[in-house]
């Protein structure tokens, strides 16, 4: 079947006018019909019937055009990808796709550039655990960044490094405030996919202490700015808290607080996520190295 015939099809069926949707497609009326029933030939049905001084499109053909509208949109897109890839200059290196989240996007990224000095290009996805993972599977990113893995076929997580998670806040504003009263900024997006018990991008696990949060945010930046004003606390990794009070005004600086009895600092391991087929090279090493040089 040939596929501009199915694009002229669809376009028809949009307008349901042959020479409106011919003058739309820059060809005559004459080669438009022509095409249309050749269409009708190869699918070995009536796609559209006479009514009045215009056309209707019939139930068959209506089927058709819902049907083949995505298939359509994929391979103009696939077409336009190819293109560009064709175009693209032989000699300028592949941009870096990394897929990860706030944790390791925003506060490894000085480190990253460090590391791999000889990027070209960097392209970076704020994607949640099990999106990383489909992502690489799809070929939409080269690298996943993440600590919370999600175990699926033909994916490989390398570990790289260990951090601790702590409660931090405005020691001046919550020092002497007991655990059960602590307002918790916390991530809004669950962890659906997640094989253990830690269902927040936080890291909070079930079997820790219930938590008041009185702020569920999207972004841990708002997180963040919550604590800066002394309004919350949040569940942050050391290094993470580190690498903030080293850029904000030292009245801004956020500090560890107590943990209540039952709870412990807890250790949480940072994985490099790859596709098994893809060999070890600069890049990786680089990435990892970027990872370790936190800790």
């Amino acid at each position: 079947m040939d596929s501009n015939r199915l694009r002229y099809f669809l376009v028809v069926a949009e307008i349901e006018n042959i020479r409106k949707a011919a003058e739309a497609l820059h060809i005559t009326p004459s080669a438009l019909s022509k095409a249309l029933k050749q269409l009708e030939y190869e699918t070995g049905t009536t796609l559209l019937v006479p009514a009045g001084r215009g056309i209707s499109i019939t139930e068959s053909g209506r089927e058709l055009a819902r049907r083949a509208r995505p298939l359509m949109e994929d391979w103009e897109k696939l077409r336009h990808e190819l293109r560009e890839k064709k175009n693209s200059n032989a000699l300028t290196a592949k941009p870096l796709r990394i897929g990860s989240f706030e944790i390791f996007s925003t506060y490894f990224l000085r480190c990253l550039m460090d590391s791999l000095s000889k990027i070209n290009e960097l392209i970076l996805y704020e994607l949640t655990p099990s999106e990383i993972e489909r992502s690489l599977l799809e070929y939409e990113i080269d690298y996943g960044i993440t600590n919370l893995p999600i175990p699926m076929a033909g994916i490989l997580h390398q570990r790289i490094a260990f951090y601790e998670l702590r409660i931090y806040g405005r020691e001046d504003v919550f020092g002497k405030v007991p655990f059960s009263a602590l307002p918790f900024a916390a991530p809004i997006t669950p962890i659906l996919d997640s094989p253990n018990d830690i269902k927040t991008l936080d890291g909070w696990s079930d079997d820790q202490a219930d938590r008041c949060i009185k702020y569920k945010v999207d972004m841990l930046e708002s997180a963040l700015e919550l604590c800066r004003q002394g309004k919350a606390v949040a569940y942050l990794p050391s290094f993470m808290v580190k690498l903030h009070n080293n850029t904000v005004k030292s009245s801004y600086n956020l500090q560890a607080l107590s943990f209540p009895k039952e709870m412990l600092p807890k250790k949480q391991a940072i994985y490099l996520t790859k596709r098994k087929s893809d060999p070890s090279d600069k890049t990786s090493a680089g990435i990892a190295h970027a990872i370790a040089s936190l800790f």
